[in-house]
């Protein structure tokens, strides 16, 4: 159902930008592959408890595994990329660095040190 595949979007993308916020100390390369890595294996562990009924509601409700869910994961991950992609291209336009590791303060050099 459409609204099943909207919640999957909408959790992916909450997860991956989560994921990217909690690894704030890390280098943006490493901040957007742990977030999108954690995402999916969020997806896919779902999806595995799906198929082989260990949800404590699955007697009551259908836990049917479904490759369309695995695919709603995926559009919200790559939204949350964009969104990230598009907040660093903003944010280094106007010299904000938000998404950006601080760069280490440059230590002074003593008076008369060559």
């Amino acid at each position: 159902c459409m609204d099943d595949l909207v919640k999957h979007c909408v959790a992916s993308l909450f997860i991956t930008l989560a994921g990217y916020a909690a690894l704030s100390q890390q280098a943006a390369l490493a901040r957007v592959a742990g977030a999108v890595g954690c995402a999916a294996a969020a997806g896919a562990v779902k999806e595995a408890a799906d198929a082989s009924n260990l949800w404590p509601w699955c007697p009551y409700v259908s836990c049917a595994a479904d490759t369309l869910d695995l695919i709603a994961d995926a559009v919200g991950i790559w939204l949350a990329c964009a969104l990230l992609l598009i907040w660093r291209l903003f944010s280094a336009r106007h010299g904000r660095t938000y998404l950006a590791i601080a760069p280490v303060a440059a230590t002074e050099e003593p008076d008369g040190a060559i």
